[in-house]
């Protein structure tokens, strides 16, 4: 199954934080953040975007199970 990401888009608020903390990741789409890449940086990276989105609104699993 492996890494699965979610961004809540009611949730978020365009901060950006995300695209920073895991580029290439993450990509806005208008001012909603978006998953593009999933293997595009480290789950270092992607768990440190999750932690620092100011509104929560990034979900991350590994074989179903949060992160």
């Amino acid at each position: 199954m492996g890494i699965e990401i979610e961004v809540n888009a009611a949730r978020c608020m365009g901060s950006k934080t995300c695209t920073w903390a895991a580029e290439g990741v993450f990509v806005m789409a208008g001012d909603v953040a978006r998953v593009a890449n999933p293997s595009a940086a480290p789950l270092d990276d992607i768990l440190a975007a999750a932690e620092g989105c100011p509104t929560g609104a990034i979900n991350v699993k590994k074989d179903g199970q949060p992160l």
